[in-house]
């Protein structure tokens, strides 16, 4: 993307409710995200139709996970700790 869109892209994923992280940073893409998403199909649309329509956004790459191991950092609400969506659908 272009450098003067990663702080608009940056602040719209922010308030995307599957992301659980995104930082600017320097490389090939100028924004490191993570979402969370139920399945291959919802992450599909997210990055497809959410993510790719957004002005600025080029190109982007997207590796799938599929089972966490560790998770990358912790979710807080308030003064608690909070489970990322995915683990709370799955119960």
């Amino acid at each position: 993307m272009h450098p003067s869109a990663v702080k608009s892209v940056g602040r719209t994923l922010a308030q995307e409710p599957e992301m659980a992280f995104a930082a600017a940073v320097s490389g090939s893409y100028n924004i490191h995200a993570v979402a969370h998403c139920r399945d291959l199909g919802e992450l599909f649309e997210f990055a497809s139709e959410r993510i790719g329509s957004l002005s600025g956004v080029q190109s982007m790459a997207v590796s799938p996970l599929l089972q966490q191991i560790k998770p990358a950092g912790t979710l807080v609400s308030g003064d608690r700790l909070v489970e990322p969506r995915s683990v709370r659908a799955r119960r």
